[in-house]
């Protein structure tokens, strides 16, 4: 018996994202043991067949064949303030099941689950190091599949007062 609760906890998320008909849809204002309160809208679509190709590689998500839906949305704002994502940071990542925020070392962290089979990802946002964000990727198997992204923009961000310019 306790290896078939182990065996289904395992494959829950596999089984949610595989029974997916509708595009995913969140939207909700998690509040976090800092005091901060962190609103989170993520709006997936059906992809239209003429935009989403085969996959090749370049769309977290999808195993095989052409992806279902596009993430069409995501907005975050950390106490009422919006915290810019700019659109090439989320159109890759497809069939979303399940979002978490949560806080590391004084980061806002909004963390992305989905996918099915070998296509499966999770995606961390880690929001406030002061110019901007990092994303970090993994697929179904962190160690071996990953990306990870750091955008910085001095003046999106420059009411931030650590923000100073970084490449020269």
């Amino acid at each position: 018996m306790r290896y078939a609760l182990l065996f289904f906890t395992l494959l829950s998320p596999l089984v949610m994202a595989q029974a997916q008909t509708q595009p995913f849809s969140y939207e909700k204002t998690s509040s976090l043991p800092s005091g901060r309160n962190v609103s989170v809208l993520l709006r997936e679509r059906i992809c239209d067949p003429a935009e989403c190709r085969k996959v090749d590689g370049s769309i977290w998500g999808v195993d095989s064949g052409k992806a279902r839906f596009m993430t069409e949305e995501f907005r975050v704002s950390i106490n009422g303030k919006d915290f810019p994502i700019p659109e090439k940071f989320y159109r890759d990542l497809t069939n979303t099941f399940r979002i978490n925020v949560s806080e590391d070392k004084g980061q806002v962290v909004v963390e992305l689950k989905g996918g099915e089979a070998a296509g499966a990802y999770t995606a961390r946002f880690l929001l406030g190091n002061a110019c901007g964000f990092e994303r970090r990727v993994c697929g179904e198997v962190c160690g071996e599949i990953w990306e990870r992204s750091t955008w910085h923009n001095s003046f999106i961000y420059e009411s931030e007062s650590k923000c100073k310019s970084g490449i020269k």
